[in-house]
């Protein structure tokens, strides 16, 4: 019996703590859609079944656990393989959020951005994203949403980047950026990378600011400050928050935090002093 969008195993999850995500999940349907788009970043997690996946004229097959990520106004179907059915959850992000997170990474407003890939590689090391949204499903509470919120935080960083005006070597930009945030806690200096990818640490310093318009110093320490708030936010102590995000002490993290916040993480804790110094 085909699928109606009354008879649909699916629900929708918000949170007031997460205001700029929604999640749709949908289990064993067989329903087809129409090309569409989303005026959000959606994020597609297949949990079981086959999907096609008409994205940009390109078509491919979407199994268990991939993860596709489309941006924001792309058309795209997502349909069932010969009527089987399949599940899967939408995560649908807010642009606006995206581009302001993203403003606040690379230190400049950023209206449009693109994805560096749209079927994202396995994520090493980390939580499986499904089983986490399965967690946050049945206990929702502010821990279990604070740890998806920095998950999506880790998705849009990596994979999301301001649209280049200038391609030449911006591969070697974006390799650089994926090392950088490969692990935040043990990242790799540039001269590790720079013999890694072949090239003098001083190309890829000039390679990714001409690109980012950051240093990748720069970057990798906004990075480091926006997981310390969501982590300050849920209560984490300071000490703990400075080794989860790859800070040597907390006295460094407490000499980061103010000249990219200029507020101390304390302060910021608490919701006092809070002045943003970022646009």
């Amino acid at each position: 019996m085909r699928d109606t969008v009354r008879n649909i195993n699916q629900h929708f999850w918000s949170s007031k703590g997460i205001p700029f995500l929604t999640i749709r999940t949908t289990q064993n349907s067989t329903q087809s859609y129409k090309a569409h788009c989303h005026s959000e970043l959606s994020i597609g997690i297949i949990e079981s079944g086959t999907t096609q996946l008409t994205l940009l004229n390109n078509e491919m097959m979407l199994e268990k656990a991939d993860i596709v990520l489309i941006e924001p106004n792309v058309v795209h179907s997502c349909n069932p393989l010969q009527g089987q059915p399949r599940s899967y959850h939408m995560l649908y992000i807010d642009n606006t959020w995206c581009c302001h997170f993203l403003s606040k990474l690379y230190g400049y407003e950023i209206k449009k951005y693109d994805s560096q890939h749209n079927l994202l590689p396995a994520l090493d090391n980390e939580i499986k994203l499904s089983e986490l949204i399965h967690t946050v499903l049945n206990q929702d509470n502010e821990e279990t949403a604070s740890r998806l919120e920095r998950q999506v935080f880790n998705l849009v960083s990596r994979y999301c980047s301001p649209i280049l005006e200038h391609k030449d070597e911006s591969h070697l930009a974006s390799e650089l950026k994926t090392r950088l945030l490969q692990d935040i806690t043990q990242a790799p200096s540039l001269d590790v990378i720079a013999k890694e990818l072949g090239k003098p640490a001083e190309t890829l310093i000039r390679c990714f600011k001409k690109h980012y318009g950051i240093t990748p110093k720069s970057f990798l320490n906004n990075n480091r400050i926006e997981q310390a708030k969501i982590l300050l936010r849920q209560g984490m102590s300071i000490v703990d928050v400075s080794a989860e995000v790859g800070f040597s002490d907390q006295s460094q993290l407490h000499r980061t935090f103010v000249n990219y916040t200029a507020s101390t993480p304390r302060q910021y804790q608490q919701g006092t002093s809070i002045f943003d110094n970022i646009p």
